[in-house]
């Protein structure tokens, strides 16, 4: 965890209220600290969850990674690699639908790409 995985967790949730119970939730679990990891699993939970019902909003926030991820710094990076792109469930199953709204910079972080991309659509 630094400062700047926290902020951007922080910033993902203020430029995206509709994560606000996420954040909060993983808050209360973890006695009031910003896990920024288990943070963005959650979110990435969330994002898989929601995918066909909230389309819209899932490529809204998949785009502020790809963005943040080519901005932000490596401790950023890793973040949104490790606990974000890695955490799209596999090729096949529920969710992974997400894997089609990358970017080409998350899309080079995919581990299952670029096979996954081809089965996912």
């Amino acid at each position: 965890m630094s400062v700047q995985t926290v902020a951007a967790v922080r910033a993902l949730v203020a430029e995206h209220p509709i994560l606000a119970d996420v954040l909060s939730e993983s808050v209360e679990d973890n006695c009031g600290e910003v896990l920024p990891h288990l943070i963005l699993a959650d979110v990435m939970r969330w994002l898989a969850s929601h995918v066909e019902s909230e389309q819209e909003v899932c490529i809204a926030i998949v785009r502020w990674l790809e963005l943040e991820y080519e901005r932000g710094t490596s401790d950023v990076r890793d973040l949104i690699a490790v606990s974000g792109v890695e955490m799209i469930p596999d090729p096949g199953q529920p969710g992974s639908q997400l894997r089609t709204m990358l970017g080409p910079t998350l899309r080079s972080v995919d581990p299952w790409l670029p096979w996954g991309s081809e089965r996912d659509r």
